[in-house]
């Protein structure tokens, strides 16, 4: 198991997606385009779920690949004698 606080906190962002998403927050994302659906508590979700949506899209990968690349790299450099 990768303990790497990139590959942490990648699997972090996504489960709080994925918190969000069970939730129902996609059907408040309409605040975006500036209809508001459920007051303001329904465009503060949209506005959770619009960000956790970008971190888990744009942002997870990334910093996924980088701590695994990071980690093989380290396995391989105490690897060499």
């Amino acid at each position: 198991m990768m303990r790497h606080p990139f590959v942490l906190f990648a699997l972090g962002t996504f489960a709080v997606f994925l918190l969000l998403h069970l939730a129902g927050g996609r059907q408040y994302v309409g605040v975006l385009s500036g209809t508001v659906v459920g007051g303001a508590g329904g465009a503060g979700l949209g506005l959770l779920y619009a960000l956790a949506w970008f971190g888990a899209v744009l942002a997870a990968p990334v910093l996924l690949l980088a701590g695994l690349l990071d980690g093989a790299l380290a396995r391989a450099s105490r690897a060499r004698p």
